[in-house]
């Protein structure tokens, strides 16, 4: 089975969860995919300014991984314009094709021998008067859909933190060291290229205090939270990406070990 046919049967029936306001669906036509794309740019680019002086500035997010990959986008039908995305990579193609996107900044081992149970997602994001607790859960709710459809064991990707400050990054992977958030599941190391610098053992004690440790959790983006409440964990250090200007945790979703508490209210 070619990728184009892979992708094609995932995406089909396009249509995951439907409410009387919600759609989530899968992009179907060039139309949609780049609305999602410019989505994309809309948040990374113009609202958080995650992109270098070197981004091109058409408007339209997009990198040499978007061919390989299905666009999970939501549908207000109120507004009659998409709210919310998420890219989809399937284990399989990834394989087949260029490689996961999180193989840019980790050398991953192990992955090979879970890829065609894994799912990368990556790109997510949602228009800022959008993002409520009703729109992350039609969000869940797609992608757990899409899981049982295709009967994926794991669901991987890296998580970024909107900040390039190594003594957060530093900080928050000693928290998160302590409360036992990691697995051995796979093993990561960062490219060279994506090595975040050291930190002084000061700076980064700081975060350790209980003041501390409340200005620390103001840094951990919604998503990483829903994902570690749901029975996510985190593989190897965290990396900063000099492109977007952020700090990137590697994240690992084994489904057979789901929080139940949180998937029943999520998922």
């Amino acid at each position: 089975m070619t990728d184009s046919e892979i992708l094609h049967k995932l995406m089909t029936p396009p249509v995951l969860v439907e409410r009387e306001q919600f759609l989530v669906k899968f992009a179907e036509t060039p139309d949609e995919v780049e609305a999602a794309q410019r989505l994309r740019y809309q948040v990374f680019m113009a609202e958080q300014g995650h992109f270098d002086g070197n981004t091109p500035q058409s408007g339209v997010d997009t990198d040499e991984f978007d061919p390989y990959c299905l666009h999970l986008i939501i549908v207000d039908r109120r507004r009659d314009a998409i709210i919310g995305t998420y890219r989809i990579h399937p284990g399989t193609v990834a394989r087949h094709g260029i490689g996961f996107y999180s193989e840019r900044e980790y050398r991953i081992t192990g992955l090979a021998e879970i890829a065609d149970e894994a799912i990368e997602v990556g790109r997510s994001c949602v228009r800022p008067d959008c993002r409520n607790g009703a729109v992350v859960a039609m969000l869940w709710a797609g992608m757990a859909v899409l899981m049982r459809r295709v009967n994926a064991r794991y669901l991987l990707g890296c998580v970024s933190l909107e900040t390039s400050d190594p003594v957060i990054g530093w900080a928050l992977y000693r928290q998160l060291r302590q409360e036992a958030a990691f697995t051995d599941a796979i093993a990561a190391t960062p490219q060279e290229a994506f090595r975040m610098p050291a930190a002084a053992e000061e700076e980064v004690a700081r975060y350790q205090t209980p003041e501390g440790r409340a200005e620390l959790a103001r840094w951990v983006p919604p998503l990483l939270k829903g994902y570690l409440r749901l029975g996510a964990k985190l593989v190897g250090e965290p990396v900063l990406d000099r492109e977007f200007g952020a700090i990137d945790f590697l994240v690992l979703f084994d489904l057979r070990k789901i929080n139940e508490k949180y998937a029943r209210h999520f998922l």
